[in-house]
């Protein structure tokens, strides 16, 4: 699983980093800017992420707003109806508990889930195995 981890609080994306690590890559961004420029960057070249954790709140550009880019740069380069199959896994990161925010991720964004912070590990993981990114244990 190749994993796009967006967060402006470095030790959040090291504590992601050392969660998802075992189970591929994982490429950081500190901002939104960055990580558009990355996720075109790698589909571009045909290696897209499988998954992109993305904070709602940070600096330059917003989780929201780096959301919408990467469908619409999806939907360019892929040229196609997006599907499941065919797009990335966006799962939001967030320490507020706010309805119209997650509303807005899901309904104006087509996030494809939410989680909390601080990042709880197995929900993390429970998440990803519900939703066929990773299988339910490592291979050794």
């Amino acid at each position: 699983m190749k994993t796009l981890v967006v967060d402006d609080e470095w030790a959040s994306r090291g504590l992601l980093e050392q969660i998802l690590q075992p189970y591929g890559e994982c490429v950081m961004a500190e901002d939104g800017l960055q990580a558009v420029a990355l996720f075109k960057e790698h589909l571009s070249r045909g290696e897209p992420f499988d998954l992109v954790l993305l904070d709602i709140m940070m600096p330059n550009m917003g989780g929201q707003e780096v959301l919408r880019e990467i469908r619409l740069i999806e939907k360019r380069i892929i040229g196609v109806t997006l599907t499941r199959k065919n797009n990335s896994f966006i799962v939001m990161q967030t320490c507020l508990d706010d309805p119209k925010c997650l509303i807005d991720s899901f309904l104006k964004g087509r996030c494809n889930g939410y989680i909390t912070k601080p990042i709880d590990q197995n929900e993390l993981l429970d998440k990803l195995k519900k939703n066929h990114l990773i299988e339910t244990e490592l291979s050794p």
